[in-house]
């Protein structure tokens, strides 16, 4: 009932140009259709798509954010994603993923590692290395004999 008193009006002012009583629903109707309303153009898709093999292909774009994934019969995984984050910057991921090596990820927000200090900015002497004790430097000597002690036997034994 509603759609019908609405198209009549809208039909209604087409139909009459010139002949419109400022207190009628006309009126109040041309006012709202010829009032310029601001409705944000958000545009969004989706798909997905997968086989029998176990592929698949799937994402979806809008607002602020997209992502997109596709994993292939070889069992590799691919795919990235992109947002705005909190402070009105762009952040993108994209990674990797495979039985061989695993997870990768390369993204605009990882975190970074510090420059490395210079030795000469530390302060105080410069750290030396431990002293082996007798008893450490015993076992030492006693594993370089027996190890020259199997290459020699090794050198000496006939070939196979």
């Amino acid at each position: 009932m509603k759609t019908f008193i609405v198209l009549a009006l809208v039909a209604c002012a087409c139909a009459a140009p010139g002949v419109v009583l400022y207190n009628s629903p006309l009126a109040v109707a041309r006012t709202v259709i010829a009032a310029p309303i601001a409705v944000p153009a958000v545009t969004s898709s989706q798909y997905h798509a997968q086989d029998e093999l176990g592929q698949y292909s799937y994402g979806y774009a809008g607002g602020p954010s997209a992502k997109a994934e596709a994993k292939t019969f070889d069992g590799v995984t691919r795919g990235g994603y992109s947002y705005i984050d909190a402070n009105g910057l762009l952040q993108t991921v994209n990674y990797v993923a495979d039985p061989v090596n695993g997870f990768r990820v390369a993204a605009t927000n990882l975190p970074v590692a510090p420059a490395p200090v210079a030795l000469a900015a530390l302060p105080g002497p410069i750290p030396q290395q431990v002293a082996d004790t007798p008893e450490v430097a015993a076992v030492k000597v006693e594993h370089a004999r027996l190890h020259a002690q199997a290459a020699a036997a090794a050198a000496a034994a006939p070939d196979n």
